[in-house]
């Protein structure tokens, strides 16, 4: 049982990478009880080729084109309307407008606990609407599904990826429901980053403490990366204790220098093999 999520929000479209997605998010949100609101986006601008289009063939060409996005909106909306009913949750469908500078505004406008997302993005979502993007703009936390993740569960074994930053603290708090409803929790420390002083004589120790006095089932692995990029013995160890989620703070230094120089953020974005969710 997920507790602490009662709005829980799954951006989809009508095809089937969107119903999976949307499926994902259904037992969720029935799992935890919560609320589920699916969201999805129709664009405001037209597409390029449409510029050609002249005098009396204008208005031809807008009337085919709204015809064709309410007719992908109400296929997407009766694809929710049964998965929800066969899943005997509360729900909600939404139509948003996206395009120009009112994208960001219409994600700050959503008001949930998680947000589930498919990765890479679906198709019918707007290009700028990454899981990156999502995570940014409206500060809830993410959670990713790769296309080629077939696994039956998400959050039955998790592995957090620690190195006392306060984005992994932000993240650890962000993934309680899942860490607690787990049957293993991994605290997972490569290189004992974050561990350059003194103040904790066992790494992870402190949060080992905190995370089972929640009555979460948790052991701690402590490894060395042997110079592989961090990022790759993360995925690794993950896959290795056949976890079906990672937990992580992303961003842990500034966002410009990953941008330019790469880093552990990025490179998980890049092609997470497992599901993931991000916080920060």
């Amino acid at each position: 049982m997920l507790p602490e999520w009662r709005d829980i929000a799954v951006f989809l479209d009508a095809s089937p990478r969107g119903d999976r997605i949307g499926q994902r998010a259904a037992q969720l949100a029935r799992r935890g009880k919560a609320h589920l609101i699916g969201i999805h986006a129709v664009p405001r601008e037209l597409h390029p080729s449409d510029g050609y289009a002249r005098g009396p063939a204008i208005k031809g060409m807008l009337d085919s084109r709204r015809q064709a996005e309410e007719e992908k909106a109400a296929t997407a909306g009766r694809h929710f309307a049964q998965l929800t009913l066969d899943h005997a949750i509360s729900s909600e469908f939404r139509v948003v407008w996206h395009g120009g500078s009112t994208d960001a505004a219409v994600l700050r406008s959503l008001h949930s606990d998680l947000i589930v997302s498919a990765h890479p993005r679906l198709e019918g979502l707007p290009a700028a609407w990454s899981g990156e993007k999502l995570l940014l703009d409206t500060g809830t936390p993410v959670l990713l599904v790769p296309d080629a993740w077939t696994g039956e569960t998400i959050g039955n074994r998790v592995v957090i990826a620690w190195n006392r930053s306060r984005e992994a603290r932000r993240a650890v708090n962000d993934a309680m429901p899942f860490i607690c409803a787990a049957s293993q929790v991994t605290i997972l420390i490569v290189d004992r980053v974050g561990y350059d002083d003194a103040t904790e004589a066992n790494p992870g120790a402190n949060l080992f403490d905190h995370l089972t006095r929640h009555g979460a089932r948790v052991d701690i692995a402590d490894i060395s990366s042997d110079r592989t990029p961090i990022a790759h013995v993360i995925t690794d160890e993950a896959i290795r204790r056949g976890a079906d989620l990672l937990v992580l703070g992303a961003y842990s230094r500034p966002r410009t220098q990953e941008l330019i120089f790469g880093g552990t953020t990025r490179t998980l974005l890049s092609d997470p093999p497992i599901p993931f969710l991000i916080s920060r």
